[in-house]
């Protein structure tokens, strides 16, 4: 295990900022995936829904972009995490050019995996969108031309997955913190200048893919800017076995959490319940998501960096005490926001649906799913900053079998509940399972000699 080094290896120039302002870069963190969040709500509860209602065609765009946005979260939440203990290790170890040209590696075989997909999906689209919405009243070809025109979002994706956890690596999180941002803001303005157009959810689709092209230039050049240089090279058997001892069991678990919960729970089980049934869960399902995104994922990911620099110095005290700060400022931003929504959840839902053309009915759902979504919001942010800790020590077993348990209790929480209570059933399976998600995590990083008590 490598030892922490004040003298840094043949060559290599440490380009990330300083730790001692981590509070304040999580800041800003926060405030560009807040601005990010407040575009991708903007298209995603209110564009969409005013535009199309709670219609057929509004369910057909939002799981092309669901199949889509689970598949690059996937390959992107599988690697990120894992690829910022292992850009911050080798470039302890290597000389520059070494590393430089692993990097290029990396990133050239992230770009073929995700073309890989994106041919797979274009080749495939029939299949998943039938499969999917087989027991809805959705339009399958609608589906299946939508989903093909968001399916060039994999290759960007999987191209700025790498870029972005190397600028992670530096502790360069804002143009990082832009992903959500860019995409969605493009779609806004496409919805703005053309929203009576006739086929608009085609443009809507083309619009993500040239947000997420205009992310990916980002962050090349932002990784240029740090002294990176690209080459053109192959992909080597070293590239190669490093992400198959890093990458390949948080993938898997994030392909097992997402295709159970958000395709076979939150579209396959919901669709079950009528037309629009998808659109109505998702407007209030993506303001939780949004937040919990805002709180935990931020604070995870300005965290992890210091932890495997921690870990790699096997400093696991100094280790815990991040931890323990990170959950700290998580709960302390968290409280204040669940009591709103726990409160205000039907004000929320009336100013967001009311002055539009959605029914008093549909508006008073939205609020009572938002309120049990929200009861676990705490939890559900403490899962990325708790998982940050175990991705810190590379604990990817421990990683991997809690996002299975997890999965599985999730469908089943929500397959028996959706019985029982229709769609607020499907949001109280969600609070539940974070709560238990945090109990095991709790319990895993104590099996490490990490408490973040």
């Amino acid at each position: 295990m490598p030892s922490r080094n004040t003298q840094q290896p043949q060559g290599v120039t440490d380009n990330r900022q300083p730790t001692t302002d981590n509070r304040y870069k999580t800041l800003w963190v926060m405030v560009i995936t807040c601005a990010g969040m407040g575009l991708s709500l903007l298209v995603r509860v209110l564009l969409i829904p005013r535009r199309f209602g709670f219609s057929d065609t509004a369910d057909a765009l939002i799981t092309a972009l669901t199949v889509v946005f689970v598949v690059d979260t996937i390959v992107r939440e599988g690697a990120k995490f894992s690829l910022v203990p292992l850009f911050v290790t080798r470039e302890k170890e290597m000389p520059r050019a070494a590393y430089q040209y692993f990097t290029n590696n990396l990133l050239f075989a992230l770009i073929s995996i995700g073309f890989g997909i994106f041919i797979l999906i274009e080749l495939l689209a029939p299949w998943i969108a039938g499969g999917l919405l087989a027991r809805s009243t959705v339009d399958v070809e609608k589906g299946t031309t939508l989903l093909r025109l968001c399916a060039p979002i994999l290759v960007f994706g999987s191209g700025s997955t790498v870029l972005g956890a190397f600028l992670n690596s530096q502790q360069r999180f804002k143009t990082v913190a832009l992903r959500n941002a860019l995409p969605a803001g493009t779609a806004a303005v496409i919805f703005l200048v053309l929203w009576n157009t006739e086929n608009l959810e085609n443009w809507i689709a083309v619009a993500y893919t040239g947000g997420f092209a205009v992310y990916f230039g980002g962050l090349c050049i932002g990784t240029y800017r740090t002294g990176h240089r690209y080459t053109l090279t192959g992909i080597s058997v070293d590239t190669l076995r490093a992400l198959k001892n890093t990458v390949t069991l948080p993938t898997l678990g994030f392909a097992i959490r997402q295709v159970t919960n958000r395709l076979l729970v939150e579209i396959y089980l919901v669709s079950q319940l009528g037309g629009g049934a998808i659109t109505l869960y998702k407007s209030a399902f993506q303001i939780f998501s949004a937040l919990q995104t805002l709180i935990g994922i931020s604070i995870a990911t300005t965290g992890l960096p210091d932890m495997a620099t921690d870990h790699a110095a096997n400093d696991k005290k100094k280790l815990g005490r991040t931890l323990n700060r990170n959950v700290r400022t998580a709960i302390i931003i968290g409280t204040p926001i669940i009591l709103i929504l726990l409160i205000f959840h039907g004000k929320i839902s009336w100013l967001l649906y009311g002055r539009g053309t959605t029914d008093q009915a549909s508006i008073e759902l939205i609020g009572q799913l938002l309120f049990w979504l929200s009861a676990g919001l705490i939890f559900s942010c403490l899962i990325p900053v708790l998982n940050a800790g175990l991705y810190a020590q590379k604990a990817y077993k421990a990683i991997f079998a809690n996002m299975v348990t997890m999965a599985f209790l999730n469908f089943i929480a929500a397959y028996g509940l959706i019985e029982i209570r229709g769609l607020t059933g499907v949001a109280l399976a969600v609070p539940i399972t974070a709560l238990l998600a945090v109990g095991n995590l709790t319990r895993l990083l104590r099996k490490t000699k990490v408490s973040w008590f």
